[in-house]
């Protein structure tokens, strides 16, 4: 194994028994050699890869995938049927929310127990214990049986441990995801600033973790690599597999404004709210000219059609999008009356409706996109025709920038004097 490698693995195959009833295994037990009474599941197949000291990788891919197993065959929690997993240096691992404390124990019973199972003296840990309470920030939960504590106050003391025992390899398996978002953004800041030196291991489902945290990205699919590489071409590459869409990459886009209508996307009746003259049936969107590659970012050109069908002669038309965040709270979103762009009637039939908006630098995470068709010629005297709710999902990415809030809003003038 390389001195400049953390972990080394080769080959790897994971493969279980699967038995279908508990008689199963009794009969495996005393008659398997003239035949077989389990199906295998192979969780892992010839999954070969290198982590370099001090980088930090990020493993995605679908529910069942075997990133769990990876992850815990690295940790040491669990063998492989078949080929190697080199690890080098000290391993501290947030796998299951649960495993590697005692419920019945208090939570400074637990911190001590981790430190003695990593081989840490007491006399170590009782000086990381106040760095150790204090980060973890549970008040005197500290002292109460951890079977009494939230998933929150758990991930909590569990992360605060685990970087604590000054591990060289830190693994995290979506512990933080029942974290509130203000101690996930700060064990994102502790592991960027705090843990430069260290190997991190992530698994998560954000994508703008993956994003902002990871250098090098890994995408499992039953069980195999499927790809690895740059973040944002890994985040892209997953996002087309989740919709089963056949992609590629285009390096001479048009700046023409096209559609192309064997890929618009229907709207569901239930997505739908309003008077409904006017009814909105298929929408397509794009970010800078190209199919949506899994995320945006500050700056990029979103472009949004939508064909809506009408069942009379309309007065004034009003066209605009509202965007959500993950809670359902509107974010931003704007509409032709407000900016006074005048629509003029439409007679029945079909018709397309296409604008642009740039991408504003805000919060990563989950956005949704609704769109809206409304008849009027004020804002306190129009009618909402139609409402296609949420019917966009958009992954908000933002490598390399710390946004203080929802949004960043920037300092034009700053002037500081001594007055004392």
């Amino acid at each position: 194994m390389s001195s400049d490698l953390a972990i080394e693995v080769k080959s790897l195959e994971k493969v279980y028994r699967i038995y279908d009833k508990p008689q199963d295994r009794f009969n495996q037990f005393f008659f398997g050699k003239y035949k077989n009474f389990y199906t295998e599941f192979s969780a892992l197949k010839d999954v070969s890869f290198n982590v370099r000291k001090g980088q930090t990788i990020a493993i995605i891919g679908k529910n069942g995938s075997g990133k769990s197993t990876v992850l815990q065959i690295i940790a040491g929690t669990l063998n492989a049927t078949s080929g190697e997993c080199k690890v080098n240096g000290k391993v501290a691992a947030l796998l299951e929310l649960g495993s590697g404390f005692n419920p019945e124990f208090s939570g400074v019973d637990n911190v001590f127990l981790y430190g003695s199972i990593l081989g840490i003296s007491r006399e170590e840990m009782n000086e990381k214990f106040s760095s150790i309470k204090d980060f973890a920030d549970i008040g005197d939960f500290i002292n109460q049986p951890v079977k009494t504590y939230s998933s929150g106050m758990y991930a909590r003391l569990a992360f605060s441990v685990a970087i604590h025992v000054d591990p060289q390899i830190l693994i995290v398996d979506e512990a933080l995801s029942v974290g509130d978002v203000f101690f996930q953004q700060k064990c994102n800041i502790y592991m960027k600033e705090k843990m430069k030196e260290a190997t991190k291991i992530l698994v998560t489902h954000d994508m703008s973790t993956v994003a902002k945290m990871a250098d090098y990205v890994i995408v499992l699919e039953k069980g195999r690599i499927v790809y690895e590489g740059n973040p944002l071409k890994a985040i892209e590459f997953y996002i087309k597999s989740l919709h089963n869409e056949v992609f590629q990459y285009n390096s001479e886009a048009s700046t023409s404004f096209k559609i192309n209508h064997s890929e618009w996307n229907s709207v569901s009746e239930k997505d739908l709210s309003g008077a409904m003259n006017a009814r909105i049936k298929s929408y397509n969107f794009k970010v800078n000219n190209e199919q949506y590659k899994g995320y945006i970012t500050k700056g990029d050109l979103l472009e949004v059609s939508f064909l809506f069908e009408t069942n009379r002669k309309m007065g004034q038309m009003i066209y605009g999008y509202l965007v959500n965040d993950k809670y359902g709270n509107s974010v931003f979103g704007e509409n032709t009356l407000s900016s006074e762009i005048v629509i003029y009637e439409v007679d029945i039939g079909l018709h397309e409706v296409k604008f642009a908006v740039v991408w504003p630098e805000i919060r990563e995470g989950t956005y949704t996109v609704t769109l809206g068709i409304g008849e009027g010629d004020h804002e306190f005297n129009h009618v909402i025709q139609c409402w296609a709710h949420n019917i966009i999902s958009l992954n908000n990415v933002n490598p390399n920038i710390t946004i203080h809030g929802l949004f960043n809003n920037k300092i034009i003038e700053v002037a500081a004097r001594r007055v004392k």
